[in-house]
Formats: structure tokens, sequence, C-alpha cells
């Protein structure tokens, strides 16, 4: 597997705390056949989620240099989680906001609760600058859980989407399972990822990819969801 969104960067947001979990949860991550990672820690601003890329850059080496000491074979890149705002593309431009493993692709949160009204003006302003912004899990809105064709508005506008796969295990409850395996159904999931968060978290990558084959019966497209897309992104290749 290749995971485009999880939470291990140390000491940044709501993810590891330390150096100590961080490197807890990459064994975690390898010995369940993680070859690939890209950290994204939270970017909300006027919160404390808001390390700029030089930061990010600095933490990122100082965990490649802890993994060189180790036996784990696993290549780290670092991005963000962005929560959706206007001046979203000036603030990668600022280099306050990572992009995924330095591509065009931009992974972007969005309210659980409400609509964001503007996000159609976000994105397309992220499409006509040259990036390709990633919806992090879709199924866990309430308003795709209550309307899951919405998506199209979005998708239509140039959006991936990426699932949580833990939702396929009941993390988060049944509506985020029932939504993400509309979406599954449907087609329009390009990547399925961890978000995982802690140490005590593990990466269930067998069941994850069993319950997504169940789902779309399709082995080719289930390992471009967990490695071909994601290798995409950090190659930065266009996906169809």
């Amino acid at each position: 597997m290749i995971d485009i969104h999880c939470h291990l960067m140390p000491s940044v947001d709501d993810g590891a705390k330390d150096l100590e979990e961080t490197l807890a949860m990459f064994e975690n991550a390898y010995t369940s056949g993680v070859t690939d990672i890209i950290l994204t820690p939270h970017y909300i601003k006027g919160t404390k989620y808001e390390i700029n890329n030089e930061q990010k850059e600095k933490i990122t080496n100082i965990l490649r240099e802890a993994l060189r000491r180790t036996d784990m074979d696993i290549n780290i890149y670092y991005g963000n989680e962005v929560y959706i705002d206007n001046d979203l593309v000036d603030m990668i431009k600022d280099k306050k906001v990572a992009t995924l493993a330095n591509s065009r692709y931009v992974l972007v949160e969005l309210p659980v609760n409400s609509m964001d009204n503007n996000a159609g003006n976000v994105f397309f302003n992220l499409r006509s600058n040259g990036y390709i912004p990633i919806i992090a899990h879709p199924e866990r809105y309430v308003y795709f859980q209550k309307h899951p064709e919405k998506v199209m508005d979005y998708i239509k506008l140039g959006c991936l989407l990426q699932g949580d796969y833990m939702s396929l295990l009941g993390k988060y409850g049944k509506k985020a399972k029932k939504t993400l395996k509309i979406l599954l159904k449907n087609g329009v999931i390009k990547f399925m990822s961890s978000d995982i968060h802690h140490s005590y978290n593990d990466y269930h990558i067998p069941e994850a990819e069993k319950r997504t084959l169940k789902i779309i019966k399709d082995e080719n497209i289930v390992n471009k969801l967990f490695v071909e897309n994601p290798e995409s992104v950090i190659n930065d290749k266009i996906i169809r």
C-alpha cells in the first residue's frame, strides 16, 4: 500500500504526539506492507495547526534520518490535509500549505456538518492555477451522507475523492460506511487511505482490501485505489 493521508508527523496536530509514537506508527505501517507514506498534518488557518513548509521539510528530514537507522524501508514525503479556505491558492504559493509530495495534488478537508457554499469557487481557482484537489474522506460529511450524488458537482469541477478505508470497518459509524460503499460502487473514489492518527490504531490493510474487493469485485481497481493511483500522486502523473 501507498498511504497519501495520515497523521504521523509528530507534535504538529492531533496525530502522533512525539517521535517515539511516530516511529511506532512507521513500524506498524512497515509490517502491514506500506512502502510509501505522504505525511499530511492538518493545516487550519487561524489555529495552532499552521506550521509552514519549511518546518514540515525540517521534520520530514529528521524522520528520514531516524528511518535510516532502522531496517524499515519506507519512503516518506509530506503534504497537508488543508481545511478549505478562500485563500488556498495563495497559501500554497506562499509555501504555508504543501501539496502532496510536491505534486500538483492538494488534499482538502471540508466542513463535516454543513456545506461550504464557496467550495466550488475554491476548487475552480485551484484547477485554474494548475492544482488538482483531492477531497478527503467524502463519506464522513453529513451532506454527502444525505445526498451522495452531490459529489458529482465537485467531480465535474475536476476534484478527485479519497476514502478513509477505516470507514468500511465501521470506525466512523454506519452512515459513513454506507456512503463509502455507495461511492465505491459508483466508481468515483480514486484513493483509499488510512487517515491513521495514533500508534494504538492499526492499519488493517488486508481486511480493508478484502472489504473493498467485495464491493467493487475487481482486483485491478482495488490495486489502483491502494497502490497505483497513490503512486501517480507521488510521481505527479495525471490520474484518469
